[in-house]
């Protein structure tokens, strides 16, 4: 057999002349936010969630921070600065207030957050302030997540984060003065973040580029996102509305039939009592007048039986003119009378007149006009209702004669 021999392995040493050494990654020994504060605070305060989404987006992207961009960032900030101290001064005005060694600097970013000098340093004051402002009266509304958002408010913060999206000198220009703006106890959230301060020191760079549309990304409040929004909340609010007015509906009918059986109650009610004191009136008086009108149909019945026919004496018939006047005078008293007073003689009316009256003759040609009637029956009224109109018969000098 042929014994092969293994061929010797050989273990490379690295050139010390070529090799590179590993580069040492520099830790960060400050803590994060969410380490210093309870997490329910940062979820409960926008600019906790702010700070939040500031350091997931840029913990592991921050450069290493040389003294040499600690300078710039100085410079950039003292910038800013001199910006909102003298807005009415020119840009050049601005840039002489800096050491020459500074010039560059400081005219890039005048040159950037003023759309190449386009802007007035008072221009690019209101509107960075305006952004601002924005930024922080609505926070609220689109920092914290909620289940029925203003869309109006929403919108509004969009406006100003699109002042500096895309574009990194504005998103440095709002961010170095977002912690001096803010309420009095967000600033100590944004003092005990080592990522937005390490930002704000090193200045000016192009991860700041993107800063803008991924806020909006991610707390939702792009222009898209919006209008789904709003549409979806135009739906829920359509089914809302339905619902409420179905509701509504049940609740209206049930009250509906509620009342119609007190109303049908409270009739029945009025006329128990209407009858009943119309009784009391009746026979509760110096002369009671049902025993009366008894006593009358009992006579005259019991002489119908006898007789075939109703004998009355002059004693009876005086009862009974006495009985029916009492039983008149209690009508009067219950507000039932018959009108006019006296059918005996004329009376005048005009045309206004006629809606209590039953008229007969010829037709009146105004309001003004005025007749001389009779009546030939007389009506009936209970207080100013009239039941049966009285009936009058207008005078002619022919009628007269007769």
């Amino acid at each position: 057999m042929d014994n092969k021999t293994p061929k010797p392995r050989l273990n490379k040493q690295p050139n010390p002349v070529f090799h590179r050494p590993p580069v040492k990654k520099e830790r960060t020994t400050a803590l994060a936010l969410k380490d210093k504060f309870d997490q329910q605070i940062l979820e409960k305060h926008p600019w906790g969630q702010f700070l939040l989404f500031l350091e997931d987006l840029y913990t592991k992207t921050i450069p290493r921070l040389h003294e040499e961009d600690k300078s710039r960032g100085t410079i950039f900030q003292e910038a800013i600065k001199l910006l909102n101290q003298y807005p009415q001064e020119s840009w050049s005005q601005l840039i002489n207030r800096f050491s020459p060694s500074d010039y560059k600097d400081v005219d890039d970013i005048y040159y950037h957050i003023s759309n190449r000098k386009k802007l007035t340093p008072q221009q690019v004051h209101q509107e960075s302030q305006a952004a601002i402002k924005g930024l922080i009266n609505n926070a609220e509304y689109g920092f914290i997540y909620t289940e029925n958002r203003d869309i109006g408010r929403i919108s509004q913060l969009c406006d100003a984060i699109n002042y500096f999206q895309k574009h990194r000198s504005k998103t440095y220009l709002i961010l170095a003065q977002l912690e001096a703006n803010v309420p009095e106890d967000a600033k100590t959230i944004f003092a005990a973040s080592p990522v937005f301060q390490k930002i704000i020191e090193f200045g000016i760079t192009e991860k700041l580029e993107d800063f803008g549309m991924a806020l909006m990304k991610h707390f939702k409040v792009t222009r898209t996102a919006i209008k789904d929004e709003a549409a979806s909340n135009l739906v829920l609010s359509m089914g809302e509305i339905e619902r409420e007015l179905r509701t509504q509906i049940n609740i209206l009918e049930a009250e509906k039939l509620d009342l119609t059986k007190k109303l049908a109650e409270t009739h029945q009610q009025a006329h128990q009592e209407s009858l009943t004191e119309i009784a009391k009136a009746l026979q509760n008086g110096t002369q009671p007048a049902l025993d009366q009108i008894q006593k009358i149909i009992k006579l005259l019945q019991s002489q119908l039986e006898e007789t075939g026919e109703p004998e009355l004496t002059s004693d009876d018939a005086l009862s009974i003119f006495i009985i029916l006047r009492n039983f008149m005078e209690v009508l009067q008293q219950l507000g039932i009378e018959s009108y006019p007073k006296s059918v005996k003689g004329s009376f005048k009316i005009s045309q206004i007149d006629l809606r209590k009256y039953a008229y007969i003759g010829n037709p009146f040609s105004d309001e003004t006009e005025i007749k001389e009637v009779e009546c030939i029956q007389t009506g009936w009224k209970v207080n100013n209702t009239v039941i049966t109109p009285a009936q009058i018969k207008e005078l002619t000098p022919t009628s007269e004669n007769h």
